[in-house]
C-alpha cells in the first residue's frame, strides 16, 4: 500500500521530467535555458473576459459550498432538516443511525450507504472539478503567449476570489439561511 501512494505521490514529478536529448549528450553540448521575459506592451488585461471563465468554477464551488451546509445541517441541526424535510428516509439522512448501514450493506461502497457520505464524495468531485476547469483555461490561454506576468497573477486572483466566496456564498445560505 506504502508503494501505490508513493507511486502516485510522485508519479506527476517523473513524468513532467525534461530529459535531455540523446544529440545533445553525442555532441557534448550543453543545453541552454532561455530565461528571457518576452515584454509585450500591447496586451490589455480583460476584466469581463476573466469573470466569464470564472463562471462554471464558481457554480462548481457554489454547489461544493451547498454540500458541505448540507452536511453540517445534518449534523447540527439534524431537526431542522427533519422539519423542512418530514418524508426524509431518516435511515439515510440521519447521520446518528445511516453510519449502521456500511455493515447492513457491506457490498455497497461507503460513500452511497448514508447521505453524509455521499454528500462528503460530491462536494470532494465538485471541488476538483472546480480546480480542474478553473486551471485548464488559464493554462490555454497564457500558454505560449507573450502575456504579462501580472495578467497571469490577477487571473489567478480572480478565480481564487470567485471560487472561495461562491464556496462560503453556498456553505453559508444553506445552513444559515435555508435551515435557519
Amino acid at each position: 500500500m506504502k508503494s501505490i501512494v508513493f507511486v502516485f505521490c510522485f508519479l506527476p514529478f517523473v513524468l513532467s521530467a525534461q530529459f535531455q536529448a540523446p544529440s545533445a549528450l553525442s555532441t557534448g553540448t550543453t543545453p541552454v535555458l532561455n530565461l528571457d521575459v518576452p515584454s509585450n506592451t500591447g496586451s490589455k488585461f480583460q476584466l469581463k473576459h476573466s469573470l466569464k471563465r470564472a463562471l462554471l468554477p464558481g457554480v462548481l464551488s457554489f454547489t461544493a459550498g451547498v454540500n458541505q451546509g448540507l452536511r453540517e445541517t445534518l449534523i447540527w441541526k439534524r431537526e431542522r432538516f427533519f422539519n423542512r424535510f418530514p418524508n426524509a428516509n431518516r435511515r439515510y439522512w440521519d447521520n446518528t443511525i445511516s453510519w449502521e448501514n456500511k455493515y447492513i450493506r457491506p457490498n455497497i461502497p461507503v460513500q452511497l450507504t448514508d447521505a453524509y457520505h455521499f454528500l462528503f464524495l460530491t462536494q470532494n468531485t465538485l471541488i476538483a472539478g472546480a480546480a480542474v476547469s478553473a486551471t485548464l483555461p488559464l493554462v490555454r490561454d497564457h500558454h505560449g503567449k507573450n502575456t504579462k506576468w501580472w495578467h497571469k497573477l490577477a487571473d489567478i486572483g480572480i478565480q481564487s476570489a470567485v471560487n472561495s466566496l461562491a464556496y462560503l456564498a453556498g456553505s453559508k445560505l444553506t445552513y444559515n439561511v435555508y435551515f435557519k
